[in-house]
């Protein structure tokens, strides 16, 4: 067993924090972390999570509190905390590289980090081909994002834009139909016809929706129908509304 280390951050800042046994346990699955520090009073307590790290070849490292404490930076990280490199954001051409027809998820302006730890688990979930996420303006994938997606950020596919509206041209151009989720939307979600090119799924911000630029590149406009008196819905809670439609 290693000696427990001292200190506030015995990383670079500019590497990546993963916390929580079962968050951790879910970026030595997805390849995503590369140390694994616990407090050495709960090793006993992390037989998955050590069976985990065994598995992809990453010893477990002793650390205290106060090391913990400062790389979790206020989030509750339960005795363990994981060290990687920068999240590995992919190219929307990998996204592209797959022999189905895509179903990507493009993300308006979502700045909220549980929003999008939300959105990326219903994503996975629902077998999304992956999530586009624009450069500026956007929620990044911290640790708060990691825990809102109960580990599903690692195993997620996300690729970074830097221009939304060109992409969503661009993929409009190679044949895709780009679906804007709004309640003002022309078609119910449930009713859009198969997308045989395939399809993009675009989510707008938490407080304005769908920016006007990128209305403008979605091919088609569609709804969530509502039985009862509600106006709208929380972005991720429509987002997986919208997914489970469009994935069935």
């Amino acid at each position: 067993m290693s000696r427990a280390r001292r200190g506030r951050r015995p990383v670079p800042e500019q590497e990546r924090i993963v916390v929580g046994p079962r968050f951790v346990a879910e970026a030595l699955a997805g390849g995503t972390v590369t140390r694994v520090l616990v407090d050495p009073r709960v090793r006993r307590r992390l037989g998955p999570l050590a069976a985990a790290a065994e598995q992809a070849g990453v010893p477990l490292e002793d650390a205290d509190a106060p090391t913990l404490d400062g790389l979790a930076g206020g989030v509750r990280h339960q005795g363990v905390v994981a060290v990687g490199p920068p999240y590995p954001y992919r190219s929307l051409d990998e996204l592209l590289d797959a022999p189905e027809p895509a179903t990507l998820v493009a993300l308006d302006e979502v700045t909220d980090p549980h929003n999008l730890g939300a959105i990326l688990r219903s994503a996975v979930a629902f077998g999304a081909t992956g999530v586009l996420l624009p450069r500026h303006r956007s929620a990044r994938i911290t640790p708060v994002v990691t825990r809102a997606s109960a580990g599903a950020s690692e195993r997620a596919r996300v690729a970074e834009v830097t221009n939304l509206q060109r992409t969503l041209q661009d993929l409009g151009d190679r044949g895709f139909q780009v679906v804007g989720l709004a309640g003002d939307g022309d078609v119910a979600i449930d009713e859009l016809a198969r997308a045989e090119g395939g399809r993009v799924l675009v989510v707008g911000s938490e407080g304005s929706g769908l920016r006007r630029l990128v209305r403008e590149r979605c091919t088609v406009m569609a709804r969530i129908p509502f039985a009862g008196p509600v106006e709208s819905l929380n972005a991720s809670v429509a987002a997986a509304i919208a997914l489970y439609a469009l994935t069935r």
